[in-house]
């Protein structure tokens, strides 16, 4: 299939309930059908989406122009907050799907682990398709973690649990290794504690002012240290990302539509609603108004086509 720019795609925000006990949803079985063949819009969700391709082959279309071929036995992970859609070749393709909500696993875990979810925050750096030949680790870690889900044996979710925080590191793990192409491992470990804890600053203050002196202070570094090193980390600029990130925000707040567009424009951090508006047109390719009549208040086109559950068909709009 000839490749598409999806650049400047629309954007929809695809939501998900995680139960706080185990913060892990499993969509199985065939009945998920991908028959989408030309890509007309992009999605995102609040959680990793790691997806299992049964059937076919396509190209996973991201939101900077890249596409993504995988086929029958590979699998997909897509980190929250990433523009993406998945399209067939020729036929249309059968996948599963396993979201997990990263910040209430790790923080769940401890052991260390509760700041690694804010690497799943980060624009992503890893693969989209995982194979075995590339990857075995992180395959073998996901086939396992559909494996448990679909024998549900005694103490699966335990188990599930386990899997994930390992998958979790593991994939942190490969982007360090990666990145001390450009420098020494100790370099880039103190690098990751630098941007870890700007980014901790602006997921807890992002509906205030925040300047990048002051995230830079707060990491003892100066200015110019903190652009550089934040950009070679995250993959764009401390403002462009904090940007990102509220307008995320509000597509949350837009969806769950208690709030008028002006009063979310104040909740993440935009002191005048005509900067809102200019932003959020931006990233989301539509005006937060146009946003909220466009997604939310009429039914949405979905690549999923067919998924025979009624306890759990709600959950996309077919």
């Amino acid at each position: 299939m000839q490749k598409r720019s999806s650049a400047h795609l629309p954007l929809s925000y695809r939501p998900y309930d995680f139960p706080s006990s185990f913060p892990v949803l499993a969509f199985l079985g065939d009945y998920w059908i991908n028959g989408v063949s030309v890509p007309e819009f992009l999605h995102f969700h609040n959680g990793i989406e790691i997806g299992r391709c049964l059937g076919g082959s396509g190209r996973i279309y991201g939101g900077e122009s890249e596409s993504f071929p995988y086929c029958c036995g590979d699998y997909s992970i897509i980190f929250p907050q990433v523009p993406h859609i998945a399209a067939n070749d020729f036929e249309p393709c059968v996948w599963e799907y396993l979201y997990v909500e990263p910040k209430m696993l790790l923080q769940k875990d401890g052991r260390g682990c509760d700041t690694l979810w804010q690497f799943f925050y980060i624009p992503q750096k890893l693969p989209v398709i995982i194979r075995r030949e590339e990857y075995p680790v992180l395959h073998f870690y996901i086939s396992r973690i559909f494996q448990e889900f679909h024998e549900k044996k005694a103490m699966y979710q335990r188990l599930v649990h386990g899997l994930l925080v390992a998958l979790c590191a593991e994939m942190n793990r490969l982007t360090l290794t990666a990145d001390v192409e450009g420098g020494s491992p100790e370099n880039m470990a103190c690098a990751h504690f630098y941007i870890r804890t700007a980014l901790t600053y602006i997921y807890e203050h992002y509906a205030e002012a925040i300047s990048i002196q002051e995230l830079s202070a707060r990491c003892c570094i100066s200015e110019s240290h903190f652009r550089r090193l934040f950009r070679q980390v995250v993959g764009i600029s401390p403002l462009e990302y904090i940007q990102h990130y509220r307008i995320r925000q509000a597509c949350h707040l837009i969806y769950l539509n208690q709030e008028p567009i002006n009063i979310i424009a104040q909740q993440t951090g935009y002191r005048s609603l005509s900067s809102f508006n200019r932003q959020f047109q931006q990233y989301m390719h539509n005006s937060p108004t146009g946003y909220r009549r466009e997604h939310l208040l009429k039914p949405m086109q979905n690549e999923v086509l067919s998924y025979e559950d009624t306890a759990t068909r709600h959950i996309f709009q077919i």
